[in-house]
């Protein structure tokens, strides 16, 4: 959470890099993160740094009381550059989306560092949710490569696609305010909708760029309605039934999956509005195959 600044002086608890210092408030009794460039240069412990004349532009509270222990353990156990340039990435997004859930200052930097042990041994995990997140996650998906460009920055390692792909679901869940987990499922869902589609067709709509994009933003809007009980009307209904009796038949599957998996009602409404999209797969599908038999 940024907060606005007044006259404040802090105790420096750790230096974790030139840009992030843990401090103790005086005024406020309670440890937080200082986030600034250059704020840590020269800095000791227990050293006062009085904001006033330091310039630093923003304060970033750690977290809740709950929390505070997990993440202490965490300053303890991890190298400091690393914490530190997990600080700074949560501050970039901070600036583009608000404040975040709190736990992202530990499960963020816990995944960041087990990442870079990872990949200093070789060894790099595939991430299945990739296309997915591109396309639902956009703007975390920026940050995580502005993410990726720090790490190799600071901590000279090059982390690939697949994590920064992570990091964007790590920021993602923090701006939901849900455990990532949760979004991971999520993103399965979506996944396993597309598949489901691009099966009843014979057709890779990853392949398909804008139409992609489209439909898994539609398929997450859909589900995001019918989580929260807003059912809406398609006044082309009848004649999506009776035009497009194959989308509406996929789209009917779909919806089958959906209350399976998220045990919610699907109204024929959403499937029409699905089968719409579907249609336009299969005309995607049909101009590329002419396209190529020309």
């Amino acid at each position: 959470m940024v907060i606005k600044l007044s006259e404040q002086e802090y105790i420096v608890n750790k230096v974790l890099n030139n840009n992030v210092i843990l401090a103790f408030d005086k005024i406020k009794k309670d440890e937080v993160v200082l986030v600034e460039k250059g704020i840590g240069f020269g800095k000791k412990k227990g050293q006062v740094i009085d904001l006033s004349k330091t310039g630093i532009k923003k304060i970033f509270l750690s977290f809740d009381e709950s929390a505070k222990r997990e993440y202490y353990e965490l300053v303890n156990k991890l190298d400091g550059e690393v914490i530190g340039v997990s600080e700074e990435i949560i501050a970039i997004a901070e600036e583009k989306f608000g404040s975040l859930n709190a736990h992202i200052h530990i499960a963020l930097t816990d995944h960041i560092s087990f990442c870079i042990e990872r990949l200093k041994s070789g060894f790099e995990i595939g991430n299945p949710f990739i296309y997915e997140i591109k396309a639902l996650y956009a703007d975390e998906f920026r940050i995580g490569e502005k993410a990726a460009a720090l790490i190799k920055d600071r901590l000279g390692v090059e982390i690939p696609e697949s994590e920064i792909g992570f990091i964007a679901l790590h920021i993602h869940a923090a701006r939901q305010n849900k455990k990532v987990g949760e979004t991971i499922k999520d993103t399965k869902l979506l996944m396993d909708l597309v598949n489901i589609i691009e099966k009843e067709l014979s057709v890779n709509i990853h392949d398909t760029g804008l139409t992609y994009s489209r439909l898994i933003n539609h398929l997450r809007a859909s589900i995001s309605r019918m989580e929260e009980r807003k059912y809406i009307k398609n006044p082309l209904l009848d004649t999506i039934k009776e035009q497009f009796k194959e989308s509406y038949k996929i789209a009917s599957k779909l919806g089958e999956y959906i209350e399976k998996t998220k045990k919610i009602y699907v109204s024929d409404d959403e499937l029409g509005y699905l089968a719409l999209h579907i249609e336009r797969i299969k005309e995607v599908k049909k101009c590329v195959t002419e396209s190529n038999q020309a």
